[in-house]
């Protein structure tokens, strides 16, 4: 059973993610940070990559799966990215 969930769209917008252009088999939304930026890779397989750029350098934070919303947020605060909904 395939248990992955991938966030919709308009979840991403409200938490102030923005589509960015992606390669095929993913699609990618990226926010500034105080710092720099955060982007999430939704692959089509049903995993995502969070990924944060810090001056200039690239950090991994999390590759894998999540199985809710809940999961997301919690992984976002584990990751100190915001899970608020903004507006």
């Amino acid at each position: 059973m395939d248990s992955s969930y991938q966030p919709p769209a308009e979840l991403l917008a409200k938490f102030g993610f923005r589509s960015n252009a992606s390669p095929a088999g993913q699609v990618r939304y990226s926010r500034p940070s105080e710092v720099g930026q955060e982007t999430v890779v939704l692959y089509a397989d049903g995993e995502m990559t969070l990924l944060e750029a810090v001056n200039g350098q690239m950090l991994y934070c999390f590759q894998g799966r999540v199985a809710s919303e809940a999961e997301l947020r919690v992984l976002l605060r584990q990751v100190n990215w915001p899970a608020e909904v903004s507006g």
